[in-house]
């Protein structure tokens, strides 16, 4: 399994919201992190996005249903092996990454407020858009720069709908 810039960024904001929470048991940590505690997957806004066909034709491979991710704040869907991937996850926007430093780190005038590419173990990508930050991550062979920015450009307009 891959970890990317953006599965880091879930995690922190998990860890965060969960120092503002209660303790949690140990058999109930991996619900908690994918954020199957709160709800489940069918009932998370950022699974309802995109079907599973066309996520298959983000990535060029057939993946599962999405699964919670990010704290339930994303949906991840991923091929059977968990190689290949695509993640939509949307934040407060104070934790909104800007990975600046990042090599190949590029703006995307026009896309959102302060919208970004990157590559990043495949292709993540965000924007600020309206009260939240949407961020979107694509890994596997046809991932790339121009994939990426399509899949974070119809992220924004479906979640506007």
């Amino acid at each position: 399994m891959r970890y990317s810039f953006t599965s880091a960024i879930a995690v922190a904001v998990l860890l965060v919201a969960s120092a503002h929470g209660q303790q949690t048991a140990p058999g109930k940590l991996k619900d908690q992190l994918t954020g199957d505690a709160k709800a489940a997957a069918s009932s998370n806004p950022q699974c309802k996005l995109f079907t599973q066909a066309e996520i298959a034709g983000y990535v060029g491979v057939t993946v599962g249903r999405g699964e919670n991710a990010g704290g339930g704040t994303g949906c991840s869907w991923n091929d059977k092996d968990y190689e290949v991937s695509a993640m939509v996850s949307v934040v407060p926007p104070r934790y909104f990454p800007q990975p600046t430093l990042m090599k190949g780190f590029k703006r995307l005038p026009g896309v959102g407020n302060k919208g970004w590419v990157a590559p990043d173990s495949g292709w993540s990508a965000g924007a600020l858009v309206q009260d939240v930050a949407v961020v979107v991550n694509l890994s596997g062979k046809k991932a790339s720069e121009a994939s990426v920015v399509a899949f974070l450009q119809e992220a924004i307009k479906r979640r506007g709908k």
